[in-house]
């Protein structure tokens, strides 16, 4: 069996989304792929190019370790898994970039070790975020969407899902958009952990809880209005709400000076749309839209999500 997922690149609602404002986020063309193998005995064996080769018996399995996500998933159907798996693990994404890596194995995993065990692989969004939140506290799950979907997705959490285990029924809202005009990335150069920007701007909303609330509404209507336009492919206006989001990113202070000067020089480009952050900002990605500027590269949506090869 061969099993793969698209990363992701957030298009806009980053921050107000683990909220539960709205969010748009695309799968890219760059895939992790499984090729999965039963074993006799009950252990899994995941070999890849990111760490030493690992096996562990399933029934004693401990999460952990480079190989985290991929265990956390099979501890999902534990008591459901027939068999053991070998798992080899192809990435075509750089992990230091920011594309929605994590997700993109979680969701292959997922996919394999649930037609392992014989169950329905159609809705996996409420375990992957189960995983995720496991080995990270915390998550949106608006990547995992894409990873599952493929194409362009309006995502928004529903009630009961802000934190910690979504309840058993608790789905997150997921809507196909039309597919967008050309998209670009230009790499700032570093990035600052996810988990370093949501902390300093906890600091940062110490005494002013009021302030960053106001702000995240304005963040989400913002969102709204994008995904509004992306029904009606009114680009355009899409691309309008995009540049009015990055400058409520700037005042959230995730948009530091490596990145504003990104985001001038790529809106001198004539026919270019809107040039934001992508992600959780302090780095990473500047996202172009339209037009491509010098220095960005060209970035494929992937209109297939999780697919499985018997």
């Amino acid at each position: 069996m061969r099993v793969s997922a698209p990363g992701s690149i957030m298009i806009t609602g980053e921050h107000a989304v683990v909220y539960g404002h709205p969010a748009i986020v695309a799968a890219i063309e760059q895939r992790i792929a499984i090729e999965v193998s039963s074993l006799p005995e009950r252990r899994l064996e995941i070999v890849s190019e990111i760490a030493e080769p690992v096996s562990v018996e399933i029934d004693r399995m401990e999460v952990g370790g480079p190989y985290r996500f991929v265990l956390a998933a099979a501890a999902r159907f534990v008591g459901r898994l027939p068999c053991g798996a070998r798992l080899e693990i192809r990435s075509e994404i750089d992990p230091t970039l920011g594309l929605g890596s994590s997700a993109a194995v979680t969701v292959a995993a997922l996919g394999a070790f649930a037609r392992l065990s014989g169950a329905p692989t159609g809705d996996l969004h409420a375990d992957a975020l189960a995983v995720v939140r496991r080995i990270q506290g915390r998550g949106s799950g608006a990547d995992l969407a894409a990873s599952l979907g493929g194409g362009m997705t309006a995502y928004c959490l529903g009630p009961g899902m802000l934190s910690g285990t979504p309840p058993g029924d608790a789905r997150a809202r997921i809507e196909p958009l039309p597919m967008p005009p050309a998209l670009a990335l230009r790499y700032a150069g570093y990035k600052t952990p996810t988990a370093e920007v949501l902390a300093r701007i906890a600091r940062a909303m110490e005494g002013r809880e009021a302030e960053f609330a106001a702000l995240y509404d304005r963040m989400g209507e913002c969102a709204a209005a994008a995904i509004t336009a992306a029904r009606a492919q009114d680009w355009t206006g899409f691309g309008a709400a995009l540049a009015r989001y990055q400058g409520q990113m700037a005042e959230l202070g995730v948009s530091d000076e490596t990145l504003d000067r990104i985001i001038a020089d790529a809106r001198g480009m004539p026919g270019l749309l809107a040039a934001k952050i992508s992600g959780s900002g302090l780095g990473d990605c500047v996202l172009a839209l339209g037009a491509r500027p010098e220095g960005f590269t060209p970035v494929a949506v992937a209109e297939e999500g999780l697919v499985i090869d018997d």
